[in-house]
């Protein structure tokens, strides 16, 4: 019994630690309307990395990296903050490693159809111990905190998918669902189209065959 919960327990550290590429899109980051503040959290990468936003307008090609790189002379540390503005609706982050000379976003998959951020209001889900103290108390300050977790490679680059190399918080946001993936609702809908479509081609068919004979 005790080997079947550590197991148990083994699978669900693997689970919380990602450690297996996203395939399906995640949830993406929605701005509720005001101002949006980016938090810098956690980086673990030797990959220098610049996290950017592409969407909506204005957009900011950079807002931290994790080391100096480039025109981003000063690598951002925990409890950094910068001002997005005022922001409602899907935003979308890039993250472009430098040293690699490739580029992710929040919303999209790779080539290869896997997504290279992981969205969740539960920093405990990276799997990297802890917030500091001092960045509970600084989150206290804010509503509606929205964590990003990036993977800063991909299979080429023999990516450990874990999804903590760089970890960002939002403020006055919330995680969605992805605009690729069809809502339930539209899900149903669908099926019944095709289900009354399957069943309209067969009554005709029975009809057509009827009539011949």
């Amino acid at each position: 019994m005790k080997y079947g919960l550590a197991i148990m327990a083994a699978a669900a550290m693997t689970v919380a630690a990602q450690a297996a590429p996203i395939t399906t899109p995640p949830p993406v980051i929605n701005a509720l309307g005001g101002n949006v503040t980016a938090i810098y959290i956690f980086a673990s990468a030797d990959d220098s990395s610049i996290l950017g936003l592409a969407a909506p307008a204005p957009v900011d090609a950079q807002i931290f990296c994790n080391h100096p790189t480039g025109a981003c002379t000063t690598a951002g540390t925990p409890g950094d903050t910068v001002n997005l503005g005022n922001r409602s609706g899907i935003m979308t982050f890039t993250l472009t490693n430098a040293t690699k000379g490739m580029m992710y976003d929040s919303v999209n998959a790779d080539s290869d159809g896997v997504y290279h951020a992981w969205v969740t209001t539960d920093f405990a889900d990276y799997n990297v111990g802890p917030l500091s103290s001092s960045l509970t108390a600084q989150l206290a300050g804010y509503k509606n905190i929205t964590f990003v977790g990036f993977e800063d490679r991909n299979t080429a680059e023999n990516s450990d998918w874990d999804y903590n190399d760089l970890i960002f918080a939002f403020s006055n946001t919330a995680p969605v669902q992805n605009p690729g993936v069809p809502e339930p609702l539209t899900l149903s809908l669908l099926g019944a189209g095709l289900a009354g479509l399957a069943g309209r081609s067969i009554a005709r068919k029975r009809k057509m065959a009827k009539a011949a004979s």
